[in-house]
């Protein structure tokens, strides 16, 4: 605890204690109790009673008091559990008879709910070790705890779950139980396992509810004792409350049953949990039906008859669009029985709202089958693609529902439907079996493409959708010839779309698209002779500047296939494709007015930096040295945090040369060596490096001084490993840079008055070690408001709040 604190802390303490003063808000008592679990995370609960014995004042004294405050009594209910976390803390304080005062007093649990839930949560984090286990058991506080668990109050409730979860799970993480506390433990495990099978059977929905949840919460992590007890209590009120009414309790069911299935329950043939879930599966409905399918079809070990009916209630939705349309194939349906009853299922498409929404869930699960490993050999064959293609020929309107008609009226032009299918078409994409659908999918996301209705956000996805497909198709001739003849030519329009959003998403794809193919020896052929790269390069001069961004990203990966042999695109410039657009790029990071186009622009140079040896640009050099000056001098914080990476690639690059793992670890030099780092850091000057990070470091946007703190740090330690044997004296440079740094952000307090001996030719290690990077690095590293948000500050407005009189009250009237 900081000195400051340690003085305020008595005095807040008394403040706190008196029922005279007023009480601080509540979020100011939260905020001390976030204090204190931080510093008993750090300190022993006994070493800060110790320290700072106000703190076994405050509690004892404020409890006795006849009338004290819900929200003092809450909180120190919560702070004596933090502090009694600690076993020693714990009888120190039990010692003192606190905890029996406290925590023993039932009178507490029929107070305020605020009282109530504090004392459950001081419980709660006081159950940390097997003495705090005996206090609970010693002083009979489990039926309390039942008690609160059926609170009216929700958060008392749900407070008194979490305890008791706590301790049904206690023994796992804990040492050997001490005597026969483990056997009396027990025992009230069987009284909280009968407690809930009579809420079970209460019919009450609200302990339902709570009971429920509360097994949920015990399964997941207490030992297979515990498990067998409560699941034998359990069992049968669950299976009731699915016969009278399934529907209210299905989420609390659902959770409960999934959470079961990945315990030993599982495979336990008296748990029933799997007829449970098939009965499940067959009385809800299928909005309801579909999420716990999914989950079953995510288990390990699932038996395959219930893994298969799991699978027909997923795609049961489906089947019904796929029997209505006129293009499946003969005795091409998905499903040979269903599980859910069919007229609920054609009930629900029958109306639109519920048609959009069943279906949309259907296709977001079916999409997920293709990542679940065991699914069903099944699902192999063609049904499942055709399904979700007559969704989509559906929206679109290209194929005509045979009957019922209000099918096609529920899903012609839908966006909902058309972004879940396109999804769901794109997973699809690495399924067993999907080559022999590659035709038919690009032919329909081409005419999503083609179509000038389509939205704009399908049109994104679509896009998506068919990079999917290129990547686990890309050895089959067909899908260049596609790429070549039809796609291609689809994208130029769409790079001319009057909706930004489109023309943005295209130039997106395009980068992906080459991004991802550029090694393939199919690709460059194709991108060079389609004449999109003079698109790309108009949309430099776009309205919109995420376009235009998009656009440098975009010719920052084409850059790449391009060369010096290609035909000239500016054919009065006489320059290369390569060089055309590094001097468009550098004019946009100069000229822009927006941001976005400038930081695409600094971040394709940092990346043609790092893979220069792939371009072919005669003065590269200067473009990027241009680069690095407009982007450091840039007003966007972005651009200079980009530019500060662009420096920190020219370093590691420089510095490569001369030490081995640059550029932040040397390995001991020869001679030559030695030379050659000074070199690197002469050319380190030239490149202009040190002006751009020492800018950066006494930057107003703290990210960007934070960004060139840290490469100078690393700098430092490079050139601390050899600075005797270096010869830096040599460089003259650096007080000038310094000096220079210093006139134009006035910053010269910060050296402390040593302009005149940097004069005298101190040398960069003088300079980097005067600027106590170290020390700036930790400044910077604590956030704009540290101080208001600090303890002392927190404890100053505690004590300033009950200073304030109606003599200096503010008068807002």
């Amino acid at each position: 605890m900081e000195r400051e604190c340690a003085e305020l802390l008595p005095s807040v303490c008394a403040v706190l204690a008196d029922s005279k003063e007023s009480v601080p808000d509540d979020t100011c008592l939260e905020k001390l109790l976030d204090w204190f679990r931080e510093l008993t995370g750090k300190v022993p609960g006994l070493s800060l009673l110790q320290q700072n014995p106000c703190l076994t004042d405050l509690i004892s004294s404020v409890h006795k008091l006849s009338d004290p405050d819900p929200s003092i009594l809450s909180f120190i209910s919560r702070l004596a559990g933090l502090l009694a976390a600690s076993e020693d803390a714990f009888y120190c304080l039990e010692q003192q008879s606190i905890l029996t005062e406290l925590f023993g007093n039932r009178e507490l649990t029929e107070t305020d709910a605020t009282v109530r839930c504090g004392w459950i949560h001081g419980l709660l984090s006081m159950l940390q070790h097997w003495p705090a286990m005996k206090f609970i058991l010693k002083h009979e506080l489990i039926a309390v705890i039942l008690k609160l668990q059926r609170d009216s109050s929700l958060f008392v409730a749900s407070a008194a779950n979490q305890l008791l979860a706590h301790i049904l799970t206690f023994p796992k993480h804990q040492e050997a139980s001490p005597g026969s506390m483990y056997s009396e433990w027990t025992e009230r495990v069987k009284e909280i396992a009968r407690h809930v099978e009579d809420s079970l059977e209460s019919g009450i929905p609200q302990h339902v509810q709570q009971s429920l949840k509360l097994v949920t919460l015990a399964l997941g992590n207490c030992q297979p004792v515990v498990m067998e007890i409560l699941w034998q209590k359990v069992g049968g009120p669950m299976e009731s409350l699915l016969e009278k009414d399934p529907t209210n309790m299905a989420q609390r069911l659902m959770e409960l049953l999934l959470t079961a299935s990945r315990t030993p329950l599982f495979n336990s043939a008296d748990s029933k949990i799997v007829t449970v879930m098939s009965l499940m599966l067959c009385s809800l409905t299928p909005t309801l039906a579909i999420p716990l399918a999914s989950g079953i079809l995510k288990l390990e070990n699932c038996p395959e008859s219930l893994r298969i009916k799991a699978q027909k209630v997923v795609l049961h939705p489906m089947d019904c669009i796929l029997n209505t349309t006129d293009q499946q194939p003969q005795n091409a349906g998905l499903l040979d029985e269903f599980v859910c009853k069919e007229s609920v299922i054609e009930d629900q498409l029958s109306r639109k709202a519920s048609c959009i929404s069943l279906l949309c869930l259907s296709l977001s699960h079916a999409g997920e089958l293709a990542d679940v490993p065991s699914v069903s050999v099944e699902l192999t064959s063609g049904s499942l693609f055709n399904s979700v293609l007559a969704v989509l020929q559906l929206c679109i309107g290209v194929a005509v529902p045979t009957t019922p008609a209000y099918i096609c009226r529920h899903l012609i032009g839908c966006v909902r439907v058309q972004r879940f299918a396109v999804d769901t078409l794109g997973s699809l994409s690495k399924q067993t079996g999907s080559t022999d659908f590659v035709e038919q999918v690009f032919n329909i996301l081409l005419e999503y493409l083609i179509n000038p209705d389509t939205e704009s956000s399908v049109l994104k996805k679509v896009m998506q959708a068919i990079l999917q497909w290129f990547s686990h198709h890309s050895d089959l001739p067909r899908v260049w010839h596609s790429l070549n003849q039809d796609l291609f030519p689809v994208l130029k329009k769409r790079l001319c779309d009057v909706r930004w959003e489109v023309r943005d998403s295209a130039l997106e794809f395009l980068t992906q698209l080459t991004l991802n193919f550029q090694g393939k020896t199919e690709f460059p052929p194709i991108l060079l002779s389609s004449g999109i790269l003079k698109l790309l390069l108009d949309l430099l001069s776009d309205s919109e500047s995420y376009v235009r961004a998009s656009a440098v990203t975009a010719l920052g990966q084409t850059a790449y296939i391009t060369n010096n042999n290609e035909e000239n695109l500016n054919s009065e410039s006489g320059t290369s494709v390569q060089e055309d657009v590094a001097s468009r790029l550098v004019d946009i990071l100069a000229q822009d007015t927006e941001g976005f186009p400038r930081r695409a622009v600094v971040k394709v140079f940092a990346d043609w930096l790092k893979q220069r040896s792939r371009l072919t640009i005669q003065n590269f050099e200067e473009s990027a040295a241009s680069v690095l000056k407009y982007g450091s001098n840039d007003l966007d914080w972005e651009v200079k945090i980009h530019s500060l990476e662009m420096a920190e690639v020219y370093i590691n690059q420089t510095l490569s040369k001369s030490v081995s793992a640059c550029p932040y670890a040397v390995v001991q030099s020869t001679n030559s060596k030695n030379e050659t780092l000074t070199e690197s850091l002469q050319k380190l000057f030239n490149l202009k490096i040190f002006e751009v990070l020492l800018a950066g470091l006494y930057d107003c946007d703290r990210p960007v001084a934070q960004k060139a703190c840290t490469i100078l740090i690393s700098l430092k330690q490079v050139i601390l490993e050899d600075r005797e044997a270096l010869n830096l004296k040599g460089l003259t440079w650096a007080p000038d840079i310094l000096s220079k740094c210093f006139s134009k952000h006035s910053k010269m307090a910060v050296c402390g008055g040593t302009n005149s001996s940097l004069q005298a030719g101190g040398d960069l290690v003088e300079i980097l070690s005067i600027l106590d990077l170290e020390t700036m690095q930790q400044a910077l590293e604590r956030s704009s408001d540290y101080i208001e948000n600090s303890p002392r500050s927190l404890l100053q407005d505690i004590l300033a709040a009950t200073e304030t009189t109606e003599d200096n009250a503010i008068d807002c009237y």
